[in-house]
């Protein structure tokens, strides 16, 4: 219990960059947890539209706009650990007073690294629990936003559009009128905005779990550092 305490006196007093932290982590996750929705957006459409259609480049496309969202993960993961890990740096080096204080006091590396991990996850979890609170009482704006970001971004990677029908098959949302059908007509039911919950919460669980683990590692790697130059300092 007293670690809990100290770790929230020192986040209370350091609130400027504790609040950086918690806002940036709180950022990043929204941007993992949407990359990975609009996978499942992609991947729902895909699957409906391949039942009954047979499109070598749709096919192309999807695999390739599949690819580009790995990608894109893949550099906001690097990206928030570049930024995590200057502000941790930015944050220990602000607590190297507390940090030196408890060597005086005999405590050990040990209790300093596992401080210094806990003062880094109570930001952390404020940024996770704000983007879970919008994504439960959000969800269809943050679906919304999904499905408009959707074309803009495979615009911005280069991918370019296919034509699904000819002009022989009619295509209505929902069939307004009696329509004389022949051996051309087919009618194709498409749902792209029903976001399953379990589907966001999936994403933003992997997303969390990430980000914690990338924080926690970043933490440990930092504390080991100041707290070699801190000896040395020390000694001196």
């Amino acid at each position: 219990m007293k670690n809990i305490r100290y770790a929230f006196a020192s986040v209370s007093y350091h609130k400027k960059i504790s609040f950086s932290i918690g806002v940036c982590s709180a950022f990043f996750l929204f941007l993992l947890t949407s990359i990975l929705n609009l996978k499942d957006l992609e991947s729902s459409l895909y699957n409906q539209v391949s039942t009954v259609i047979n499109n070598t480049d749709y096919h192309f496309n999807y695999q390739k706009i599949m690819q580009l969202y790995t990608s894109l993960y893949i550099v906001m993961l690097v990206l928030w650990t570049i930024l995590i890990t200057l502000l941790l740096f930015i944050s220990l080096k602000l607590k190297k007073q507390d940090m030196m204080k408890w060597r005086i006091m005999g405590f050990s590396n040990g209790f300093v690294t596992k401080q210094s991990i806990l003062e880094s996850m109570i930001p952390i979890a404020f940024g996770i629990l704000v983007t879970a609170v919008f994504l439960g009482v959000c969800q269809h704006t943050y679906e919304y936003i999904l499905i408009q970001a959707r074309p803009i971004l495979a615009n911005g990677l280069g991918i370019k559009r296919v034509t699904l029908f000819s002009s022989k098959i009619l295509i209505e949302s929902t069939p307004s009128q009696l329509i004389d059908s022949t051996a051309d007509t087919h009618f194709l039911s498409l749902q792209i905005s029903n976001l399953p919950v379990a589907a966001i919460f999936r994403a933003f669980s992997k997303s969390s779990f990430i980000v914690v683990s990338i924080t926690a590692v970043s933490t440990l790697v930092s504390t080991y550092l100041l707290s070699r130059q801190s000896k040395k300092v020390f000694r001196m």
